[in-house]
């Protein structure tokens, strides 16, 4: 037997019009809601217009249990449980109850709706945050008795009618009565007929759309699997993603080192290339000091030549003195000559031991410049290998 809440609401709709203009909480605005067999349909949910019809019995029930009155509800800036939409405000009551919602869930708002169309069919009281139960109707209670069939009524009241007529009516009025009653089993039968059409279409109806809700149910599903996968994806992209930038950072870090270094060898690298070109200079002098050297020395050995060959003339005139003296040995004057030669033969010896010993000396700085200058060309050669080091961390 349908709820009396339910029959209410579709009265109103036999009576205002379907669809019908429901007007909001403070009647300056409207909206359009339509009633089907499932339920009723509004203008003013976005793409989630359907109301079932079980939501207003729910409603009535909130509504009792709570001493006929409760808050709506606010599910804009709330979660199910909290103190704005707990399971006592309609808006949560119906989230639990048809919804299925669980406390901390979000739940999508649909109480201006559903508060307006209880206001519109008369059952309660619209107010401000609140909604109030209007004292029920007897025939809600006629509804819930099993009381109330139309059909019945109707014949029952053409009974009523009938027994109200004097029994003394005649034959004829009895007849037509009974034409009357046969036509209205009749209509009613076609009523009947019509309705149960009706209600296999919507029965089939109501199959084919479980089975595209059975569809739907499958496609989340196999949606939700894929953003599960994807998630799972989504993480192990984001841990590589930790793990490369760890290794940038370590690579950075490297690089930032080894910038460094160079750095400092660049460093390190100017100030021996400062060194070289000092070195450089000294070794120019020194090669120059040192071609003056061997031109002194060159001199000196043309001098020392001079004086061997002259030490050689002296000799031979030495003997031929002596070979004279030998003969003139009672010449005194020969004597004082030959003593002077003598004498000039010891002076010329000591300049030659004088002038070998110099010889020997330039010698031995002549192979002390050639062996700085050996060591000055080894540390050209050190810089020389330096600078193509240079060159190769440049290049890197």
């Amino acid at each position: 037997m349908e709820d009396p809440v339910i029959t209410k609401i579709k009265k109103q709709f036999a009576k205002k019009g379907n669809p019908a203009k429901i007007p909001h909480m403070n009647g300056k605005k409207i909206f359009e809601a339509r009633f089907e067999e499932d339920g009723i349909y509004v203008d003013n949910l976005g793409n989630q217009p359907f109301l079932p019809w079980k939501i207003f019995p729910e409603a009535i029930n909130c509504l009792r249990d709570n001493g006929g009155q409760v808050k709506k509800g606010n599910a804009m800036d709330s979660r199910l449980g909290d103190s704005n939409l707990d399971l006592n405000t309609m808006e949560g009551y119906i989230a639990s109850k048809v919804y299925g919602c669980k406390v901390g869930d979000s739940v999508f708002r649909r109480i201006m709706p559903i508060a307006s169309i209880l206001a519109w069919a008369e059952i309660c009281e619209n107010t401000g945050e609140q909604i109030r139960l209007l004292q029920e109707k007897e025939e809600f209670q006629a509804f819930e008795n099993g009381k109330e069939f139309s059909l019945a009524l109707d014949i029952g009241e053409t009974k009523e009618s009938s027994e109200k007529t004097p029994i003394s009516g005649t034959f004829d009025s009895r007849n037509s009565e009974l034409r009357n009653l046969e036509t209205k089993l009749e209509k009613s039968l076609d009523i009947i007929k019509e309705l149960e059409n009706q209600l296999a279409q919507r029965y089939e109806a109501t199959r084919i759309f479980e089975n595209r809700i059975k569809e739907k149910d499958l496609e989340l599903k196999t949606l939700q699997d894929k953003f599960k996968a994807q998630l799972v994806e989504i993480e192990r992209c984001e841990s590589e993603l930790t793990e490369n930038e760890r290794g940038r950072i370590s690579l950075t870090a490297e690089l930032t080192k080894k910038l460094e270094d160079i750095s400092t060898l660049e460093g390190r690298l100017s100030a021996k290339e400062k060194d070289l070109q000092i070195l450089a200079g000294k070794y120019i002098t020194v090669d120059g000091e040192i071609r003056k050297v061997e031109e002194n020395l060159v001199g000196k050995e043309k001098k020392i030549n001079n004086l061997e060959v002259a030490l050689a003339t002296s000799e031979e005139k030495s003997k031929k003195l002596e070979k004279q003296l030998a003969d003139y040995k009672g010449e005194e004057k020969l004597a004082v000559q030959l003593r002077e030669k003598e004498e000039l033969i010891k002076q010329l010896k000591g300049t030659l031991a004088s002038k070998e010993e110099e010889f020997t000396r330039l010698n031995e700085e002549n192979r002390k410049y050639k062996r700085q200058q050996q060591f000055e060309s080894e540390g050209l050669k050190q810089i020389e290998e330096q600078k193509a080091s240079k060159k190769w961390w440049k290049h890197w």
